[in-house]
């Protein structure tokens, strides 16, 4: 890897790293899912309309809800972790290509660079 100053990326690599977290943000979408269906599926066991369900109900719903949110928030975070990912990697190979372009442009106007 050069030294100082110098703009450096290996696509290859970042490929490699943005199917890892193209993976991982599949994963944690298919866990959000399943803890979602989970968490509602058990909302009703304290029961509906008797004391206990009066009086536990409220802040079960809240606590639900709270989880709930927190698993999507995580959920999206992953995802445009990925996103951003998929964004830079774009970017490297966008700046790679235009300096390449321009030295072989160069070249050709210089003359140099024909065999």
């Amino acid at each position: 890897m050069p030294e100082g100053d110098v703009y450096y990326a290996e696509p290859g690599q970042i490929q490699a790293g943005v199917r890892q977290i193209d993976q991982i943000s599949a994963l944690v979408r298919d866990i959000a899912r399943d803890f979602l269906s989970e968490v509602n599926a058990v909302s009703d066991w304290p029961g509906r309309d008797d004391e206990f369900a009066r009086e536990v109900l409220p802040k079960e719903k809240e606590e639900r809800e709270t989880a709930s949110s927190t698993i999507s928030s995580i959920e999206e975070a992953v995802v445009e972790i990925a996103n951003g990912t998929h964004d830079n990697l774009r970017n490297i190979i966008g700046t790679q290509d235009g300096a390449l372009d321009a030295i072989a442009n160069s070249r050709v106007r210089d003359g140099r660079g024909r065999h």
